[in-house]
């Protein structure tokens, strides 16, 4: 099988496997325990800690733990006390069913547009501001996890902050692979999470910038400064550490290849007869998001899979989902496109002769499927 769908979910990488399988073996302490063992446990919590802030540019106290992105994003966006959000239409489901959510039960709710290429407009941005003067939380993310397009974050921020609003960043689909800086972009609240940077399932971060007092969603024990009570996961968290030290070490070198087989991917494939490419401008380098005319994205997708590739027809969170991508929908990509995408995410353990074999396996299984229909 190759495996090109490092959008949904990254392998993990021989270090944070290593550290995961020692700490659970060796580190079965309590960190909140006094004794030796507790505190050997705590001490891996820390060492993670700093090593997960490094990469963003943090200050250790500013990490707080999480089981994900997904909780990073609730416990941002409920635990901000705003009685107003503003989201982008292209956000993860994980903030826009939150901030449907907060509005059902009397939030007030803006959802700004983008433009073709994907992006959010920081004068968009401007006029939702004025519109009212309530505080508000503002939300967008760093890079669409659907297109890889990356928005002009430090500028929406920057608005943010001067009409007096928080500004939350789901830093998920980005960071392990570009700089991600927190204080460069000026976010407030952060969210990452470890699978999508080579790291274990289950567990992520919020970054809280001092000075920022969210609510806690959680509450229990008072772990994570308060913020998010529970008995840490050591293994876990370890390994997560592990895998933003070692991706600190090869992000921009990774970066360069992966752009580079994501760009000779595209090439091939845009060769092909009707083929749409969706997303333009500044881009995450590993993936692509192609719409192949008279072709259904999860056929397609299906196609490929018993061919032995492994893609999506978009995020992972919308599997099964018949309805057009709302990423896509909010683009205003033409109809006869919505539903005919495939994204191919391509990363570190990508191979050039895997890349040649993913342009085969898609260009032929599109073949087989046009003769089909």
């Amino acid at each position: 099988m190759i495996y090109a769908d490092y959008a949904a979910s990254a392998p993990m990488s021989e270090g944070a496997l290593a550290v995961l399988s020692e700490t659970a073996r060796n580190l079965y302490g309590n960190p909140s325990s006094l004794h030796t063992a507790g505190q050997e446990a705590r001490e891996a919590v820390e060492k993670a800690r700093q090593q997960c802030a490094d990469l963003i540019g943090a200050s250790p106290g500013e990490i707080i733990f999480t089981s994900g992105g997904t909780e990073s994003d609730n416990l941002a966006l409920r635990g901000s006390g705003r009685r107003r959000l503003i989201v982008s239409a292209i956000e993860h489901p994980a903030v826009l069913r939150t901030a449907e959510d907060l509005a059902a039960h009397g939030t007030m709710l803006t959802v700004l547009p983008v433009n073709e290429k994907g992006a959010v407009s920081p004068d968009d941005l401007e006029a939702a501001l004025g519109e009212s003067d309530v505080p508000a939380l503002v939300s967008v993310m760093f890079a669409n996890n659907e297109t890889g397009m990356i928005q002009p974050v430090s500028r929406l921020a920057e608005t943010a902050h001067r009409h007096g609003a928080l500004f939350h960043c789901d830093a998920v689909q980005g960071t392990g692979h570009v700089p991600v800086d927190v204080k460069s972009l000026g976010c407030d609240l952060l969210s990452v999470s470890a699978h999508k940077l080579h790291g274990p399932k289950g567990v992520g971060l919020l970054y809280v910038r001092r000075g920022v007092t969210p609510d806690p969603v959680l509450t229990g024990g008072g772990q994570e400064h308060g913020l998010r009570s529970g008995t840490e996961c050591v293994p876990l968290i370890a390994a997560f550490g592990e895998a933003c030290r070692e991706a600190g070490e090869v992000m921009a070198e990774e970066a360069v290849r992966i752009a580079r087989l994501r760009d000779r991917i595209e090439e091939e494939l845009l060769k092909l007869p009707d083929v749409r490419r969706n997303g333009e401008g500044d881009r995450l380098p590993g993936i692509s998001n192609l719409s192949f005319g008279g072709v259904g994205g999860e056929a397609l997708t299906l196609m490929c899979d018993l061919r032995g590739l492994a893609v999506s027809s978009g995020s992972a969170c919308h599997a099964g989902d018949e309805r057009p991508s709302h990423v896509l929908g909010a683009m205003n990509v033409p109809a006869r496109y919505l539903t005919s995408a495939l994204r191919i995410s391509v990363g570190r353990f990508t191979s050039d002769e895997e890349a040649a074999g993913i342009v085969r396996c898609v260009a032929e299984s599109v073949e087989m499927l046009r003769d089909m229909a």
